[in-house]
C-alpha cells in the first residue's frame, strides 16, 4: 500500500486514476477547490494550484501527480499552469518521494513530420501549449536542484466515456446520422488515447528512470477508426472524400465570419499525418495497452446509446 495525492483528482483522468489506486488499495489524497467533489474513498484537501496548496495534502506521500491545469481560460492559464506548479512544488519539497507530471503533446506544436517523438524540439504556438511546457520546465529544474525523482508524460487526445469534452460524441454522432465525409487522401492518422491506458502510463511513470518524458497515443488511421465507429453503430461506413484544399480555402476565408461546423483545428486533426510513436515507453517501462485504438471506442460508443 502506498500514499498518493492526485492534483485535478475531481477531472475526468484524475478520476480514473484515482480509482484505479483504490482498487489497489492505495490511500488515494485529491485536492479539490470544493468538498464533496472527490470521487468516493479519497481523502479530499481543499485548494487551488493558482493560490494555495495545504502541505498536508503532499506530507508523505509516495508518489504526487500533478494533473491539475488551466484548459479553457488563456488569462489564467500562466498563474495555473507554470506559477501553480511551481508553489506546489515549493510546498511539496521534502515531503514527497516522486512527482509524476501529466503534460501534453501540443509542447511540440502542430506536428510538421511523419514522427513526433520526445527528441522533437517544442514549438508551442498557443497559450495552453505554452503554459504547459513551462510548467514541464519548472518540474524539471525543482527536482532537479532537490534530487528529488519526477517522470513526464505527454498524451495526445485522451477519451472515454466520462469525458466533459464532446467532440469524440459529435463524431460518432456524424458518422451514425450519415454526416461524416473525408477530407484529402486516403491515409490520415487519428491520434487518440483512451483514458484507461493513460492511467495505466502514469502508474508506470511512478517507477520510472528520473527524469523520463513519455509520449503516448493510440495512433491509427481515420478509416479505420470510422469504419469501427461505422459498425457499432451499426450504419453503412462513408465513402464521400472531398479535396482538403477547397475547405481550406472556405475556412480560412469566412471561418472567422460564420461558425462553422468544421474549424481550422478540427480539419487539421481530420487532415493530420503524423504519428506520435510510443517506442519508449513500451520499451523502458513495458508499458502496453489495455484499450488500443480503434476498439478501444466501444465504451464510448455504448454510453451514448
Amino acid at each position: 500500500m502506498i500514499t498518493v495525492a492526485i492534483t485535478g483528482g475531481t477531472g475526468f483522468i484524475g478520476r480514473a486514476l484515482a480509482a484505479e489506486h483504490l482498487q489497489r488499495g492505495d490511500r488515494v489524497r485529491v485536492l479539490t477547490r470544493r468538498l464533496g467533489s472527490e470521487p468516493r474513498g479519497t481523502m479530499a484537501f481543499r485548494g487551488d494550484i493558482s493560490r494555495h496548496a495545504p502541505a498536508a495534502f503532499l506530507d508523505g506521500a509516495d508518489v504526487v501527480y500533478h494533473l491539475a491545469a488551466e484548459l479553457g481560460d488563456p488569462s489564467r492559464m500562466e498563474a495555473a499552469n507554470v506559477h501553480g506548479t511551481q508553489r506546489l512544488l515549493n510546498t511539496a519539497v521534502g515531503c514527497w518521494n516522486r512527482w509524476v507530471q501529466l503534460s501534453s503533446v501540443g509542447v511540440y506544436g502542430p506536428p510538421t513530420g511523419p514522427t513526433v517523438t520526445e527528441a522533437t524540439p517544442p514549438a508551442p504556438t498557443n497559450e495552453y501549449e505554452r503554459t504547459k511546457l513551462a510548467s514541464d520546465v519548472v518540474v524539471e529544474t525543482t527536482c532537479k536542484q532537490n534530487a528529488v525523482d519526477y517522470a513526464i508524460l505527454r498524451p495526445s487526445n485522451v477519451i472515454g466515456a466520462t469525458m466533459k469534452n464532446r467532440s469524440f460524441f459529435a463524431l460518432v454522432s456524424a458518422v451514425k446520422r450519415g454526416r461524416f465525409f473525408y477530407i484529402g487522401p486516403r491515409g490520415a492518422i487519428a491520434t487518440y488515447v483512451h483514458v484507461d491506458d493513460v492511467v495505466q502510463a502514469l502508474i508506470a511513470c511512478a517507477s520510472a528512470p528520473s527524469g523520463g518524458i513519455y509520449n503516448i497515443s493510440s495512433d491509427c488511421t481515420w478509416e479505420v477508426l470510422i469504419d469501427r465507429i461505422s459498425e457499432l453503430t451499426s450504419v453503412r461506413p462513408p465513402r464521400l472524400r472531398i479535396p482538403s484544399m477547397a475547405l481550406q480555402t472556405v475556412v480560412s476565408l469566412v471561418g472567422d465570419r460564420i461558425r462553422l461546423p468544421l474549424t481550422s483545428a478540427r480539419l487539421a486533426s481530420l487532415t493530420n499525418r503524423s504519428r506520435y510513436p510510443t517506442d519508449r515507453i513500451t520499451s523502458d517501462l513495458g508499458f502496453r495497452y489495455c484499450r488500443p485504438m480503434p476498439d478501444g471506442i466501444q465504451d464510448i460508443v455504448k454510453a451514448m446509446r
